[in-house]
């Protein structure tokens, strides 16, 4: 997900009243095709880096 639809994603989240997301599914964010290492929630569009994502899935950080 290109980062600026994760932006727009929020955003309606927000005027929703941002309430509580379980994240059913994480995409890959990128920024002008590169991707940010990051992972964006396809429903409420918030980001996690790499070692908040891997900690929802229960993985230890890499070191």
């Amino acid at each position: 997900m290109q980062m600026d639809e994760a932006k727009q994603l929020r955003a309606e989240w927000a005027a929703k009243g941002s309430p509580p997301c379980d994240h059913p599914q994480l995409l890959k964010e990128y920024y002008l095709g590169t991707q940010t290492g990051d992972k964006v929630c396809t429903t409420c569009g918030e980001d996690f880096s790499e070692a908040e994502w891997r900690a929802m899935q229960g993985r230890p950080a890499r070191s």
